[in-house]
């Protein structure tokens, strides 16, 4: 199908940060499956100020690809601040987000997208649903301290889904940008950050089950970043006292 740059029927928006191992490989394969399913498509990537050739494989792929488009900054700012740079550039109807190791297999957009279409305005994948996969498994601190983060920002935030981290994620356009034109936090907690926002704007937000395959190439040093994600945690309940989201009305709405 023809891609129109302008009005592109699905953006897909992956965050890059020395992806460089897997990036060629990776965006040929999402390409080929939205070509398959004969998608109007466009491709965001965003380079998070990486150090390795990520923005070399970037430019090369771009060359060759009309659909594919590069936003690259050269200081690294954190997951979450290049994901809502990707999302509030994108062009298309649909906007979903997903990881560059391809943790969720590319078919998985269809099943996101299936749903979008539908009229859910959010769709997330999860792997704590009837019909989910661990087809590859974190090591057993990852495991643990995932669950941890899991339950504490359940609670502490009173998030009503059953996963917070899995990196594919949908949205319809509106909804992409009411949420992401509120969020703040930069990195590994702008999961929970987006999903407690669209919680009080009155979203309705439907899973997905998916299959999962842990990379072991991941960047993220356990330790120190669960850390940080939890006091992220606190930001986002100061944020929300605060008034800083702006949320309005929508911030006394009942979900």
């Amino acid at each position: 199908m023809p891609v129109s740059q302008d009005h592109p029927q699905v953006s897909i928006v992956i965050p890059l940060y020395n992806e460089a191992g897997c990036l060629e490989t990776n965006v040929t394969l999402i390409e080929n499956y939205l070509r398959t399913v004969q998608l109007d498509y466009e491709v965001v990537l965003v380079n998070d100020g990486s150090s390795d050739a990520t923005k070399a494989f970037c430019d090369a792929i771009v060359n060759q690809s009309p659909p594919v488009r590069l936003i690259s900054y050269p200081v690294n700012r954190g997951k979450g601040f290049a994901v809502k740079t990707g999302v509030l550039d994108a062009l298309g109807e649909y906007i979903i987000f997903i990881d560059a190791d391809l943790a969720v297999p590319v078919h998985f957009i269809g099943a996101c997208l299936k749903r979008l279409e539908a009229g859910r305005p959010i769709v997330i994948g999860s792997r704590h649903l009837p019909g989910s996969s661990f087809k590859v498994r974190e090591d057993p601190l990852r495991q643990f301290l995932g669950e941890i983060f899991r339950r504490f920002s359940r609670l502490s935030l009173s998030l009503k889904v059953s996963d917070i981290t899995c990196g594919l994620k949908g949205f319809h356009k509106k909804a992409a940008v009411d949420i992401f034109s509120r969020s703040k936090i930069d990195r590994w907690g702008y999961d929970a950050e987006i999903i407690f926002l669209a919680q009080k704007l009155g979203y309705r937000i439907a899973e997905i089950p998916v299959d999962w395959y842990h990379s072991f190439d991941s960047k993220v040093r356990v330790g120190i970043a669960s850390i940080k994600t939890l006091t992220e945690m606190f930001q986002i309940s100061y944020y929300h006292l605060t008034d800083s989201y702006d949320l309005g009305c929508h911030g006394k709405r009942r979900i």
